[in-house]
């Protein structure tokens, strides 16, 4: 397992974001999919893939949280994207002779559609309507992709906003508050939010400190609670 740990030289994941799989995949063609690529559950802890092995399926989240992590040269791990519902992941048949670029670990109880090369055939001969709406979804991904690259010539707080933002509505309750506030529960560390954002643990900090000093952010590691209208205002202000 370390040979192929350390063979991989390359981009560090696939992954294709806010998908809305259910509503583009609505009616037959998800019916088919569910029939066919049957969800599987994860506990806490629990590896949906490995870094170097060989990438056989992608993954559909139906339900909790993936992170995806790659090791440092120290022996711990770097954060690259913490996951949800209607995300998908995996480099499966996205890639000629594929493998999985990082770890993929449950953070929460996770449901997963796995998809294999062979059970994506049969949904081209059982359901051609799922495989347009597919590609169609891979080609939105890709435009999103742009955007997410942009935000590397951010300043580091701007980062960390946005890193909070989308952990908040993606992940976050109580979205209905007149006043605008999420609660977002997470068990990322202020060192795993920073490599969110390619940054420091204590630029991430002191990024955080100085949010909650301007009041869109409070509470601490672990439990926030994100004033999402004024947070968004402060990332176009700063644009």
């Amino acid at each position: 397992m370390s040979d192929m740990r350390t063979k991989h030289v390359g981009p560090p994941a696939w992954v294709a974001r806010d998908t809305r799989f259910k509503e583009i995949m609505k009616g037959d063609a998800m019916a088919t999919f569910m029939r066919v690529c049957p969800e599987r559950a994860f506990e806490p802890g629990d590896h949906l893939f490995r870094q170097g092995e060989p990438a056989s399926e992608l993954h559909v989240i139906a339900t909790g949280q993936v992170k995806l992590t790659v090791p440092t040269a120290t022996g711990h791990e770097r954060v690259i994207a913490i996951v949800g519902p209607e995300d998908m992941i995996g480099e499966a048949f996205v890639l000629e002779e594929p493998v999985y670029r990082v770890d993929a670990v449950a953070l929460t109880e996770v449901q997963s559609c796995p998809m294999n090369h062979e059970q994506f055939l049969t949904l081209t001969t059982e359901a051609p309507d799922f495989v347009l709406r597919f590609t169609n979804l891979l080609a939105t991904s890709l435009i999103r992709c742009r955007d997410v690259l942009s935000r590397t010539f951010d300043p580091v707080k701007i980062r960390i906003a946005k890193v909070l933002l989308d952990q908040a509505q993606q992940f976050g309750s109580g979205t209905d508050d007149p006043a605008g506030v999420v609660t977002l529960r997470t068990r990322l560390r202020h060192e795993d939010i920073a490599s969110l954002a390619s940054a420091t643990r204590v630029s991430a900090s002191m990024a955080i400190a100085e949010l909650r000093e301007i009041g869109v952010v409070d509470g601490s590691r672990g439990h926030y609670r994100i004033h999402v209208d004024g947070l968004s205002r402060y990332v176009e202000d700063a644009m």
